[in-house]
């Protein structure tokens, strides 16, 4: 049987925690290197197009806010922040209760550019998914919202 039909056995049962972060890892580098390519024309590089998605979703976003939404450095998120503002992607604006503060919103740049965003996104998931019936994804989502406690929200 090959390696990616196999059932869940006592086998694998032993191995479930190294072959789980195998697999996520698996589908975290694949979805990083298919964005990257797509959108290395763009100037982007790394999370940045995660982070400008965020933006679309909560304009006025902090830098704060994003890096504990999306478990990333602070560090990280003010760097690619900087790039896609040098991008004109994004605006900074200074928050008015918090001068120490800047919120972001998208330029019309950055709106041109989600839905380029998303389309690329479609892609992956849809490829990365092919062989697997309606029935079996519906599971794979249930079972990792469930997993992630997405489900308590």
């Amino acid at each position: 049987m090959a390696k990616e039909e196999r059932q869940f056995s006592p086998e694998l049962s032993k191995d479930f925690t190294r072959e789980l972060g195998r697999a996520v890892t698996c589908l975290h580098r694949s979805r990083s290197k298919f964005m990257g390519e797509r959108l290395r024309e763009h100037g982007f590089s790394g999370a940045m197009y995660m982070i400008l998605l965020h933006v679309d979703r909560h304009p006025g976003a902090s830098q704060d806010s994003i890096a504990n939404h999306m478990y990333i450095d602070k560090c990280n998120v003010a760097r690619r922040t900087k790039k896609l503002e040098e991008l004109g992607y994004i605006r900074r604006e200074t928050d008015q209760a918090d001068r120490r503060q800047n919120n972001l919103y998208l330029t019309e740049k950055g709106r041109e550019l989600v839905p380029v965003i998303k389309t690329y996104l479609s892609q992956w998931g849809q490829g990365m998914t092919e062989s697997l019936s309606e029935k079996e994804k519906d599971t794979l989502i249930t079972l990792l919202t469930k997993m992630t406690g997405q489900n308590k929200r």
